[in-house]
């Protein structure tokens, strides 16, 4: 299994078009974080010295959506090369277990996501303590339980939108559909809060939506343990299912 996953990073790191790819979803998330932090006196018509130190973390790390976004193609785009007929087989032929292959792609994509969410986080809290010392505002705490609560959201909102990507691939055995269910999954709550208050309240707590709030916001309604359990189900169920599906197939 090491071996399998050690072998995703070599080809990670060594070919140019994954290298491109990470790298641009590093520069776009941070590109984007602070347009929208240097924009904000247009969005919102107040000025960067107004805002508290949480307020600029929050602003900034709407670029960590970026990221997420991102990953979901990186991990489609490379989960489908491996899949396509060539490589399929030369896959299949070193690790002929199909369920130990479809783990070690989880657990590549798993920890590839934590380490570019964790480079994102210390890019941007670099970032918003070198524009608070700028303008003279209030400290940043690194020990306080709601920039620690966000930190970890963030890092879950990546690794979860990423996973789903990969086993939407296994399932659909497509890019796009791996991007369309990752994506489909992120954007459906937005449709579902046009539905009646009736039908919206039933919806929209079975999506991750409001689970990943509740990690991000500690203080936000709801229970840290039931969000937990919701995302892991997302997770869980789905992967199985693209672990059933990948192993049905005949190549």
């Amino acid at each position: 299994m090491n071996n399998l996953v050690k072998a995703d990073f070599k080809k990670t790191l060594y070919l140019p078009s994954n290298r491109y790819l990470l790298l641009s979803t590093i520069c776009s998330s941070i590109l984007l974080g602070m347009i929208f932090l240097l924009t904000i006196n247009v969005t919102q018509e107040k000025g960067i010295t107004e805002l508290s130190s949480m307020e600029i973390i929050d602003i900034t790390l709407l670029g960590m959506d970026v990221a997420a976004m991102m990953l979901i193609i990186f991990t489609a785009i490379y989960i489908k090369k491996d899949l396509s007929p060539g490589a399929i087989h030369t896959n299949l032929a070193i690790t002929p277990i199909r369920s130990k292959y479809f783990i070690s792609k989880i657990f590549f994509i798993s920890i590839l996501s934590i380490l570019i969410s964790v480079v994102l986080l210390l890019l941007f809290l670099t970032i918003d303590q070198l524009v608070l010392s700028i303008y003279d505002t209030d400290s940043l705490s690194f020990f306080n339980i709601n920039v620690f609560s966000k930190l970890i959201g963030s890092v879950v909102m990546v690794l979860f939108y990423s996973l789903l990507s990969a086993a939407g691939v296994f399932y659909l055995q497509s890019t796009s559909g791996g991007i369309a269910f990752a994506l489909g999954v992120m954007f459906l709550p937005a449709l579902i809060k046009m539905f009646p208050p009736e039908v919206s309240s039933i919806l929209l707590p079975i999506f991750p939506e409001k689970s990943l709030y509740a990690i991000i916001n500690i203080h936000a309604e709801g229970s840290l343990v039931s969000a937990i359990a919701i995302l892991l189900l997302w997770i869980i169920i789905s992967s199985l299912v693209g672990l059933w599906r990948f192993k049905r197939i005949d190549y």
